[in-house]
């Protein structure tokens, strides 16, 4: 069975993130500096950032925050922990929903690192509905065999919010650079099926922090390839993430005439400036106002909070 394309992910009052930055899960003294760095989403570590000798001490430190964090004005909380098929994965999600009652919405999800199928999905929100949790989920595809099922993957759970593509282990397992030419085939796979199943698409994080030139450019063609976000791994990074990720304010106006005109036809086919505005037209519009508020863009009669 698969999810409705019309999901969370791609109605209109969703939530937009264009930005999720990485925080490493055994460094707590970080948490807040990342908290403030003015991304849209945080994702706290506990997979690969957190060194095998500390998995549990970082374990233990993320459930602290999460106890003292209220969650309320900042950025939405997500926390990768370790693979569903290890013993350590399932700890860090047992220890996630076992907080007491009122601690766990205040991380608004789990990411999930090395899917390789929709039964990984499943066994994590399996966990989640078992104790009658909010959470969403993300899907890190970042294996040949996590690249094969995608779709399957994408299909997996009404409680996934986004796939994200793992460019690093990925090239390992095709055997190519970690260049974007290698793996642009890859990357379209992603983005086909988080579109298929109305689901965000987030891009791998940018290593080479010091080639701003660079990655200005591997944003633009990020966005240009259907993705709607980026994770970072340094704050620096976020404005450069939010500039290509927040519609002109020429785009914005016309998603105001595009919904303007729908509404005036009764929610009918229309037409504007001599071209057919139809459902997928206006989800995009939808979207398109909903990043302009995000990033507080003020445009008459559109995008007003």
């Amino acid at each position: 069975m698969s999810n409705n394309p019309q999901n969370a992910a791609t109605a209109p009052d969703s939530p937009v993130r264009r930005s999720y930055l990485f925080v490493p899960g055994a460094r707590p003294d970080r948490f807040a500096k990342a908290l403030g760095a003015g991304a849209d989403a945080v994702i706290i570590d506990l997979e690969d950032a957190v060194a095998p000798g500390d998995k549990d001490s970082a374990r233990a430190a993320v459930c602290a925050f999460l106890l003292e964090h209220t969650g309320a004005g900042g950025p939405a909380v997500f926390v990768r922990t370790n693979s569903v098929r290890s013993r350590t994965g399932l700890l860090d999600i047992l220890a996630l929903t076992d907080l007491p009652d009122g601690a766990a919405p205040r991380w608004a999800g789990i990411l999930l690192p090395k899917v390789d199928g929709a039964e990984d999905v499943r066994l994590a929100a399996g966990l989640l509905d078992e104790r009658n949790l909010p959470g969403a989920l993300g899907a890190l595809i970042e294996s040949a065999d996590g690249l094969e099922n995608v779709m399957a993957i994408a299909a997996a759970s009404p409680r996934l919010s986004f796939l994200m593509f793992g460019g690093g282990d990925l090239s390992a397992e095709l055997r190519v650079p970690l260049a974007w030419e290698p793996l642009v085939q890859a990357r379209t796979r992603i983005v086909h099926a988080a579109a298929r199943f109305g689901l965000d698409a987030l891009d791998m994080p940018w290593i080479a922090l010091d080639d701003e030139e660079g990655y200005r450019q591997e944003l633009a063609r990020s966005v240009l390839h259907g993705f709607t976000a980026r994770s970072a791994i340094h704050p620096k990074q976020i404005t450069a993430i939010h500039d290509a990720y927040t519609p002109s304010p020429e785009a914005v106006l016309r998603a105001g005439r595009v919904l303007a005109t729908f509404e005036a036809a009764g929610g009918g086919v229309c037409v504007l400036d001599g071209k057919l505005v139809e459902r997928p037209l206006v989800l995009g519009a939808h979207r398109i106002l909903a990043l302009a508020r995000r990033a507080g863009m003020r445009e008459p009669g559109v995008g007003r909070s």
